[in-house]
């Protein structure tokens, strides 16, 4: 005899399986996430991730409420309605594509992201090592090693994030980047109308040698960290006058922008006595890090009438 029960359950799970995607809806709205120069920055764009593909939610701006906007100034954007229903992705992730993006996937610089969980899915910084990211600090001297044979008294004019006796590494906790990332020692004059950044270098690790050593004629220690002499071509800053911060920035590669990305995980003003005490770069991860949240609203439902039906015909 059948299974009329079993016959009945099997026959719905064919009803909802061939019924059409319902439209869904994704909300989004952001802490942090910086207002992108559209012309020289691009866009963001969401993606939900449906059985491991990446599908397109839009591309949009933020406004410093952290409200996701029109590109090109335009109005805040409540949702995104999205064709294919995103009901059963895995997670959402949230891209910064170049200026006049062409490529139809997502680029290589993903800056959010989180695993679904309901109907409300957190977005976190998608940096390797995160956690532990969390834990890290700094230290710096400061100090010009690379003209010390010609000029002893211009130590305010250099910085190397090492810590002394040693020397030895300044940066503790810094979690391996991977190809995708690496991280930017800074100086920024932020006695202006606004903050000057200078370059430090690029690097990967706290101990060894950064992308131009000292400068432009090399010389430095084996620690990341730059000589702002005369000596070594570039500017010549007083970095204990009380106009200078210490930043270290995460920049993705490759790096297109200027200026430090919107990773900073370790700052701190430049005090006027660094040049006997050194100095401290705090760690501002959970207070300066872009977060999120993303909102799925309309799955797949089974249509009542349609259900009413099917067990009509079974009784």
């Amino acid at each position: 005899m059948m299974n009329w029960r079993k016959t009945l359950l099997t026959a719905a799970a064919l009803l909802v399986m061939a019924m059409p995607a319902a439209a869904a809806d994704l909300t989004l709205s952001f802490s942090n996430l910086p207002v992108l120069n559209e012309s020289t920055e691009g866009l963001y764009e969401g993606w939900a991730i449906v059985d491991g593909m990446p599908v397109s939610t839009g591309v949009f701006n933020v406004n410093e409420a952290g409200q996701p906007v029109m590109p090109g100034g335009g109005s805040v954007i409540a949702s995104f309605p999205v064709a294919d229903s995103i009901g059963l992705a895995s997670s959402i992730k949230i891209s910064l594509e170049p200026v006049g993006d062409a490529d139809p996937g997502p680029s290589g610089l993903i800056v959010l992201g989180g695993d679904v969980e309901g109907e409300t899915t957190a977005l976190r910084a998608a940096v390797p090592g995160l956690d532990m990211l969390m834990t890290s600090g700094g230290s710096y001297i400061l100090a010009t090693p690379s003209d010390n044979d010609t000029d002893t008294g211009n130590d305010n004019e250099g910085i190397w994030f090492l810590a002394m006796p040693g020397p030895m590494a300044g940066l503790t906790n810094l979690p391996d980047l991977g190809p995708n990332w690496t991280y930017e020692g800074w100086v920024v004059d932020v006695s202006g109308s606004g903050p000057m950044p200078y370059s430090t270098g690029t690097f990967d690790m706290a101990e060894g040698f950064d992308s131009d050593e000292a400068g432009c004629m090399g010389g430095g220690p084996p620690f990341p960290g730059q000589d702002y002499t005369a000596f070594h071509c570039g500017p010549v800053l007083n970095l204990d006058n009380g106009d200078f911060a210490a930043v270290i920035s995460i920049e993705p590669v490759p790096d297109n922008g200027p200026g430090p990305f919107m990773f900073k995980p370790l700052a701190g003003m430049i005090p006027t006595d660094a040049l006997e005490t050194g100095g401290m770069v705090g760690n501002q991860v959970a207070d300066t890090f872009p977060t999120g949240t993303a909102g799925i609203l309309g799955t797949v439902p089974v249509a009542a009438t349609s259900w009413s039906s099917l067990k009509a015909s079974f009784r």
